[in-house]
């Protein structure tokens, strides 16, 4: 696929382009209206769906990225689509879905960013030249087994949390439709497929127009495939929001990004024997910048008094993002 698209010119990868853009956000309906049937089939919260079933399909194109980057040796091109894609989410995509309606926050979601903070400071630290005999920055093997290992005590807690205390706003009908729970899987699995081959075929022809204009990869690691990548999570925000499924879209961003950190990431240094080397350029945009945003988010989520992310918080949420993606061209 990736060679036939290099071999198209420039009005036939955005033709492929709108395309994809046109099947992902169709796909990403049919998967949000499964996902909130089956969580109530199951007697489980929007969130907890969220934050399991929905961010497990969401986080399947950054770990084919991840996969593939790490198999070529290319590890910190994983790296920087993990960052990165935790940077979309949490910034660009809660942000836009603030704007459409209501994101809710509340003592899961809370527990959830301070277990995504804890992961991403040990990173950092353990990545410090000065836990390393050779000096260099260095992600260790041992921290990617180590994620793996949390990978099923982290949906074993998050579906323990699964029940519908929170009195999510649902809609009733969504009860009455009366299809058996393997054809609603069935739906569900089918329309994550579209959602990841488009995202995917969207990532490629993004990559190879990004390669065209002269973009330097280590830019196009943790911002153009990043931003590619998370595509499914901004269109399953988008609709979930707009549907009254805040709770869902906030379960999908946490869940993808706690994913994002302890499987896709623990994958690619699990395939990384001496581990990911850190770039100079970690320690001077993406760390900093990921530790400053998850700050303010703490901030947000500990300290509002309506227990929802406003349109206000939305916009500084996004104007973080654009202000990283600056960040990213002048250094």
């Amino acid at each position: 696929m990736a060679l036939l698209l290099e071999q198209m010119n420039g009005y036939l990868l955005v033709a492929v382009l709108v395309l994809c853009i046109w099947v992902l956000s169709k796909a990403t309906d049919i998967l949000v209206d499964e996902a909130v049937s089956l969580s109530l089939e199951w007697g489980m919260s929007q969130l907890v769906i969220g934050a399991t079933i929905v961010s497990l399909g969401t986080s399947l194109p950054e770990l084919a990225v991840s996969i593939s980057s790490s198999l070529k040796g290319n590890g910190i091109l994983a790296l920087g689509n993990v960052i990165g894609s935790t940077f979309v989410n949490t910034s660009f995509i809660l942000g836009i879905g603030a704007l459409y309606g209501s994101i809710p926050v509340n003592r899961k979601t809370a527990h959830k960013h301070t277990v995504l903070s804890g992961l991403s400071l040990l990173l950092i630290l353990s990545s410090l030249p000065i836990f390393h005999a050779d000096g260099q920055g260095k992600i260790p093997q041992w921290i990617g087994i180590f994620f793996l290992i949390l990978t099923p005590v982290y949906f074993y807690w998050t579906v323990r949390e699964g029940n519908l205390s929170d009195q999510e706003a649902v809609i009733e009908e969504d009860k009455e439709k009366g299809l058996p729970i393997l054809v609603k899987l069935i739906k569900l699995l089918i329309s994550a497929g579209f959602v990841i081959t488009s995202a995917s075929v969207l990532v490629s022809t993004v990559e190879i127009g990004a390669a065209r204009i002269g973009i330097p990869d280590s830019v196009i690691a943790s911002t153009v495939v990043a931003f590619g990548t998370g595509l499914p999570e901004i269109s399953t925000t988008i609709v979930s929001v707009k549907k009254g499924y805040g709770a869902l879209a906030m379960g999908n961003i946490m869940g993808s990004n706690l994913l994002n950190t302890l499987f896709v990431l623990g994958v690619a240094l699990g395939l990384t024997p001496g581990g990911i080397i850190v770039s100079p350029d970690f320690y001077q945009i993406h760390f900093p910048a990921l530790a400053i945003l998850l700050s303010v988010l703490g901030y947000f989520s500990y300290n509002n008094k309506r227990d929802v992310i406003s349109r206000k918080e939305g916009r500084i949420l996004i104007l973080f993002y654009l202000v990283y993606l600056v960040w990213n061209y002048f250094l």
